[in-house]
C-alpha cells in the first residue's frame, strides 16, 4: 500500500491534534487558528473586525513534585525553577503564602541572592540562633512570592558583600561603585512594589511585606552610615507594626496564625529601639522614641516575676532584652529628670515604684536562667556564645540597677565601685570575639600631649556652624599601632559586645582596662544593628584622653605633682570626669561630639571639648 493512501472501506477521518486554547476570544468563537498577535491578533485586524482580546489564565498547580511542605525548598535556592503555588483551601488568612521559586531578573541578582542566603544571614544571626527563625524562614520564604522582600534582600546582599570585603565598619561613600548603584536600584524597586494603592495594599500579608522591607532598610542604612535614615526606618517600623497589631485583632480565629511571626518583628524592634536610644539626645529621646511605643508591644508574661521557667534560651533571651529596653527608658528618664549620678537626688515614687519592679523581674529572671543552664548539659559552640551574650548583658544591666541605689550618695564617683563587673565585661566579650590575646591594653598609641585648655567658658563653634573649623575625632587607624592585626568586620543585627565594651571606654577610669576596651572595638569592627564599634571605640579614645588630660593638669596646678603618672581611678578627680556626651547629627555620616565635665555641667557650661566626626 502507498504512503498517505486511506485502506479500502475504512471511513476517512480528521487527523487529531491538541486543542488550542490560547487565542483571542474572537477567534475562538469563530473556531479558527488565530496568530495570537498582540494586543490585536492580524486575522481580527485584516478583516475589519474587532480582536476580543486574551483571557487571563490561571496558572496551575505543577503536575510534577508534592507539596512545598514536603519539598525541602529551603536548601533548593535556584534561579532556574519556577514552581507555581498550590491551591488549597484554608480556613483563615495565611499570614505566609505557599512559597515559590522564581527567576531573577538579573545574574546581579541572583548572585546577591546567593550571598545574602549562605553568607548575610549566618552572620547576621550568629549571636542567637532563634533569629534564623526570622531571617532564613520568614524573610527568605516571603521573598519569594513578595516582589519587594526580594527586591529589598538581594540589595542587601550587594552591600554586606561590599562591606564584608573591607576594612571599616561602613561601605565607602562612593555612589559610583557598580555593587552601590545595583543595591540603590534595588532599594528603588522595592519602595515601587510597596507603592501599592489598590484593596491587596490592605492585606495582612501586604503589611508584612511592608514591615519586613522596612526593616531590611534600616540595614540599608546602617551600613552605609547614615544613621539618621536608619532611625528613621525604625520609626516607621514601629507604626507598622501597630497596624498589624490592629490586623491581628481582628482576624479573630485566625489571629493565632500571626503570633509567631509577630512575636519575632517585637523582638527585632526591640533590638533596634535600645540602639535607637543612645544614638538620640536625651531631651529629644522622649518625643522620637517615647517608650509606650515598643513596651506597649512586649508579652506581658515578659514582665511578669511569678513562674518564670524559660524553656529555652530563646525564650531568655527575649525576656532579658525586654528588661533591658525597660531599664533603658528608666534610666534615660532619670537623666532628664536629674535623678541619676547626682549627689543627693531624690527620686520621685514613681520612679522607685518602676526601678523595684526592674529589680525583681532581673531577680527572677537569673534564678530562671540558672535552672535552664542546670538542664541544658549539652550546648554546642553557638548555644555557648549565646549563653556568653546573655550573661554579658545580664552583668551590665546588675550596674545600673546598683548604680540606682548608689548614685545619690556618692554621685559621679559611683562607678569606680564596678570595676570588677567591667572586668567580667571585656572577659565575656573577648571570648564572644575568639581573642586569646594577652595584653591588649598594649596595643594602643600613646595619648598625644593635651594642648593647654582654653578658659572654662571658651567655646570651640566654628563662626555660622561651619563643620569644617571643627578638630577631627582621631579615626581607628591613628589610635592602633602599626602591627596590630586588624580583624575582618562583621555584620550582626542583634545586639552583642559594642554596647557593654562602650560602657566600659565611657565609665570605667581605670587606665589598663579603659584601654583594654577600647582596643577590643577596634580590632574587631563591628557592626551590630545601628551601632559600630570603631566609632565607640574613637568616642572612648576622646573621652580617656580629656579626662586623663585634665587630671594631669589638676595635679601639676592643684598638687605641683611635675611627674604624675595615672595608674588608678581614684587618679582623675570627680570634677574632671566626662558626665554628658553631646552627640548631634550634623549631615550624612558626620556629626559633632560636645563633651562636658561634671565642673562645666554644674557651672551650666556649655562644654569646651567640641570637634567633629565623620565616618
Amino acid at each position: 500500500m502507498e504512503v498517505g493512501r486511506r485502506a479500502p472501506g475504512k471511513p476517512r477521518q480528521k487527523v487529531w491534534k491538541p486543542k488550542v486554547k490560547t487565542g483571542c476570544i474572537t477567534c475562538r468563537t469563530r473556531r479558527i487558528k488565530c496568530d495570537e498577535g498582540k494586543p490585536t491578533c492580524a486575522r481580527c485586524s485584516s478583516s475589519g473586525r474587532k480582536c476580543g482580546g486574551y483571557y487571563q489564565h490561571q496558572t496551575k498547580p505543577p503536575e510534577i513534585g508534592s507539596c512545598w511542605e514536603e519539598h525541602s525548598w529551603q536548601h533548593s535556592w535556584t534561579p532556574l525553577a519556577v514552581v507555581a503555588a498550590p491551591v488549597r483551601p484554608t480556613n483563615g488568612t495565611r499570614i505566609m503564602p505557599y512559597p515559590q521559586l522564581l527567576v531573577f531578573d538579573s545574574k546581579v541578582e541572583g548572585q546577591s541572592f546567593e550571598f545574602f542566603r549562605s553568607y548575610s544571614v549566618p552572620e547576621l544571626t550568629q549571636l542567637f540562633r532563634v533569629d534564623e527563625d526570622f531571617w532564613h524562614l520568614s524573610i527568605l520564604q516571603l521573598s519569594m512570592t513578595q516582589p519587594a522582600v526580594r527586591y529589598a534582600v538581594t540589595g542587601l546582599g550587594a552591600l554586606h558583600q561590599k562591606f564584608s570585603v573591607g576594612h571599616q565598619t561602613v561601605i565607602p561613600d562612593d555612589t559610583r561603585d557598580t555593587q552601590v548603584q545595583f543595591a540603590l536600584r534595588q532599594c528603588n524597586r522595592a519602595i515601587n512594589a510597596l507603592s501599592d494603592t489598590s484593596a491587596a495594599a490592605q492585606e495582612p500579608m501586604h503589611k508584612v511585606a511592608t514591615l519586613m522591607t522596612c526593616i531590611l532598610f534600616t540595614c540599608y542604612a546602617s551600613l552605609q552610615g547614615h544613621q539618621t535614615h536608619s532611625i528613621m526606618h525604625f520609626r516607621n517600623g514601629l507604626k507598622l507594626l501597630d497596624s498589624l497589631q490592629r490586623s491581628m485583632d481582628t482576624a479573630g480565629n485566625a489571629g493565632s496564625q500571626y503570633d509567631e511571626l509577630y512575636n519575632a518583628f517585637v523582638m527585632a524592634l526591640t533590638t533596634l529601639e535600645i540602639q535607637a536610644r543612645t544614638l538620640i539626645y536625651d531631651d529629644e529621646c522622649d518625643e522620637i522614641l517615647p517608650a509606650s511605643m515598643i513596651q506597649s508591644h512586649a508579652s506581658d508574661q515578659l514582665r511578669s516575676t511569678s513562674s518564670i521557667d524559660f524553656k529555652t534560651l530563646a525564650n531568655a533571651r527575649y525576656y532579658f532584652d525586654t528588661l533591658l529596653s525597660d531599664l533603658q527608658c528608666l534610666v534615660q528618664d532619670c537623666y532628664v529628670q536629674d535623678e541619676w549620678t547626682l549627689t543627693g537626688a531624690r527620686p520621685r515614687q514613681s520612679t522607685v515604684d518602676r526601678y523595684q519592679a526592674l529589680l525583681r523581674r532581673k531577680v527572677a529572671g537569673d534564678i530562671a536562667f540558672e535552672l535552664l543552664l542546670k538542664r541544658q548539659t549539652k550546648l554546642d559552640d553557638r548555644d555557648q556564645k549565646t549563653v556568653l551574650v546573655i550573661k554579658l548583658h545580664g552583668c551590665l544591666m546588675d550596674i545600673y540597677l546598683q548604680i540606682f541605689q548608689l548614685s545619690p550618695h556618692y554621685g559621679d564617683l559611683v562607678w569606680d565601685y564596678f570595676e570588677a563587673n567591667y572586668r567580667t565585661i571585656i572577659d565575656l566579650s573577648r571570648q564572644i570575639l575568639g581573642c586569646d590575646d594577652d595584653d591588649s591594653s598594649s596595643m594602643l598609641l600613646s595619648p598625644p600631649p593635651s594642648p593647654p585648655r582654653k578658659g572654662s567658658n571658651a567655646d570651640h563653634s566654628p563662626p555660622n556652624g561651619k563643620n569644617g573649623m571643627l578638630e577631627p575625632i582621631a579615626d581607628a587607624t591613628s589610635i592602633l599601632k602599626q602591627n596590630v592585626k586588624h580583624h575582618r568586620p562583621v555584620f550582626a543585627f542583634s545586639q552583642g559586645v559594642v554596647g557593654p565594651l562602650y560602657t566600659v571606654v565611657a565609665q570605667c577610669r581605670d587606665p589598663m582596662l579603659r584601654r583594654e576596651a577600647i582596643s577590643l572595638l577596634l580590632r574587631y569592627p563591628r557592626r551590630e544593628g545601628l551601632w559600630d564599634s570603631f566609632s565607640a571605640g574613637r568616642m572612648g579614645w576622646e573621652i580617656m584622653n580629656l579626662e586623663e588630660g585634665l587630671a594631669r593638669e589638676w595635679q601639676q596646678r592643684d598638687q605641683n605633682s611635675k611627674n604624675f603618672e595615672l595608674q588608678t581611678a581614684a587618679d582623675i578627680p570627680v570634677s574632671c570626669r566626662v558626665r554628658d556626651v553631646d552627640l548631634r547629627m550634623a549631615g550624612p555620616r558626620v556629626a559633632t561630639v560636645r563633651l562636658k565635665t561634671v565642673e562645666e555641667v554644674d557651672r551650666g557650661e556649655r562644654g569646651s571639648f567640641h570637634k567633629i566626626m565623620t565616618w
